[in-house]
């Protein structure tokens, strides 16, 4: 008996279990944000593929049943223009929400969007009427806009903008809203070298507008100039 009284017990204290505990909520506290953010900007990735792949493919089926996009538009960016292009696609698109050229409420997006600079954008999307608004099943908002005549003559017809958390924040260009052209019977990303706003200027630099994030997206899957 004396033996068995006289072994030491091991354990921890309380104020090493209170430590230990601490040092867990401070790691976890500075690793959650990263991994929530990485979550979040792998399903941006993933929705912008989708959602580019689902754009296609309805361009493409319209094309066939009904001819070319070019027949779609008239090359003045108008109301009218936006209405044409939602009747030739909607019937090839799963649509959750379709607030049509007014979306006064902001039911399928927001009215306000920034640059990725954090300087507001001068373009209400939400009630400019050239814009033909949906949420498509996804979760993802598009809105589209027939381009001027300058543009149709290089083949370039119809601007796609795509919001892929929808009237969520950040509405930000960069980081959930990208535009695409549809140009010479496909559906590009804006931002190659060759473009407007190439992604080396217009999506990089934090000081940019972003709006050539669409292609380095597509291109590298990833948003890695965010960080």
């Amino acid at each position: 008996m004396k033996k068995i009284e006289n072994e030491k017990k091991f354990g921890f204290s309380l104020a090493e279990v209170l430590i230990t505990i601490g040092v867990i909520g401070v790691v976890s506290a500075m690793a959650i944000p990263t991994l929530i953010q990485n979550i979040r900007e792998r399903e941006t990735v993933a929705k912008l593929q989708a959602t580019h792949s689902i754009l296609t493919q309805a361009v493409r089926l319209a094309e066939q049943e009904s001819g070319g996009a070019s027949g779609w538009v008239s090359g003045y960016t108008t109301s009218q223009d936006a209405l044409s292009i939602a009747e030739y696609l909607k019937p090839h698109l799963k649509i959750l929400q379709d607030c049509g050229i007014r979306d006064t409420d902001q039911v399928c997006i927001r009215r306000e969007y920034k640059r990725r600079n954090g300087a507001a954008h001068n373009i209400k999307y939400a009630t400019d009427t050239r814009y033909y608004k949906i949420v498509l099943m996804n979760g993802t908002a598009v809105w589209w806009k027939s381009t001027d005549q300058a543009e149709r003559q290089k083949g370039s017809y119809i601007h796609f903008f795509i919001d892929t958390n929808g009237e969520k924040l950040p509405n930000q260009w960069g980081s959930d809203l990208f535009v695409f052209n549809y140009q010479d019977e496909t559906l590009k990303p804006l931002g190659s070298l060759n473009s407007v706003y190439p992604y080396t200027t217009d999506c990089i630099p934090k000081t940019s507008t972003g709006y050539g994030c669409a292609y380095y997206v597509i291109q590298n899957g990833n948003l890695d100039y965010l960080h």
